[in-house]
């Protein structure tokens, strides 16, 4: 499905309040709300919108200590590393990557003393070879995928 400059609008609105009404888009970009819908669900059809979610507070739920952790591996593969890394809430994202390592983690944990327990929990994955662990003491903005 390719995207007109109406449907990246949309996007850009959803982007900001996920929870907006069809209406209130439409008359942001000249549609109908019925409009609106239609190409909407064209785009969750073509996995364009994969899905909703609602942001929260990570000191609210302690978890304000955030990290990246690069993880390498000895043998397998970093999927199958994946799928062991799977069981840790605290992990929010987990990427296979080119370099020295095969694994990039993002986690966020209540305490330093959570955060060696996890790394420690990591570092005994069979297959793990080593960690190196960033701490993140300033998050600037997170904003994830903007339509261009």
């Amino acid at each position: 499905m390719l995207l007109d400059e109406t449907d990246r609008k949309i996007l850009s609105l959803l982007k900001e309040d996920s929870r907006m009404q069809f209406a209130e888009i439409g008359k942001k970009v000249n549609l109908s709300a019925p409009a609106v819908h239609a190409r909407v669900k064209k785009m969750e059809a073509a996995k364009i919108i994969q899905g909703y979610s609602i942001v929260i507070d990570p000191v609210a739920v302690n978890s304000g200590l955030c990290a990246f952790v690069r993880i390498a591996i000895n043998k397998g593969t970093s999927s199958g590393l994946a799928k062991d890394l799977k069981k840790f809430k605290q992990i929010e994202e987990c990427h296979g990557v080119a370099g020295e390592d095969c694994v990039m983690v993002k986690l966020r944990v209540g305490s330093t003393l959570e955060l060696s327990k996890l790394i420690d929990q990591i570092r005994g994955i069979d297959n793990v070879e080593r960690t190196l662990t960033v701490v993140v003491l300033e998050t600037h903005f997170e904003r994830g995928l903007q339509p261009a």
